[in-house]
């Protein structure tokens, strides 16, 4: 059994963040020491590696709950999350293709502002590069 400080160090995550994920109910303790230390598993690593990854790709921790709970019940998660996944692509090809129309139109005026170094702009309320539309 580990305390709660032995399961951060080996976890790399920080006591406050177990606590969280405690009262969120995603890590339970499997009990507390005599002097009130909560005492954690082999099992409490293997879930942490499990949120872990989850978090890195991108599961929210309501997302990682609702997995959690279809496994403590029997259920495969599998196809929740072959839909979760579905979700998270789709979101990351709108997001990818926002960022690239910003990044063409930062572009667009950088080219602009670089063929027009000293541009006919008072300073005092707005910047020609910033403008609508570039003269």
């Amino acid at each position: 059994m580990y305390r709660i400080g032995e399961l951060a160090r080996a976890s790399g995550l920080s006591r406050d963040t177990l606590r969280f994920y405690e009262r969120e109910g995603l890590l339970c303790p499997e009990g507390r020491s005599e002097g009130g230390y909560r005492l954690y598993g082999e099992g409490a690593f293997q879930r942490l590696r499990f949120i872990k990854q989850a978090r890195a790709l991108g599961l929210s921790l309501e997302e990682i709950k609702a997995v959690l709970e279809a496994m403590q019940g029997g259920r495969p998660p599998c196809a929740d999350v072959r839909r979760v996944l579905g979700q998270k692509v789709a979101l990351l090809d709108e997001r990818i293709a926002e960022l690239s129309a910003l990044r063409n139109a930062l572009a667009e005026r950088l080219e602009w502002a670089e063929a027009h170094p000293d541009p006919a702009c008072d300073g005092k309320d707005h910047c020609v590069y910033l403008d609508p539309t570039p003269a």
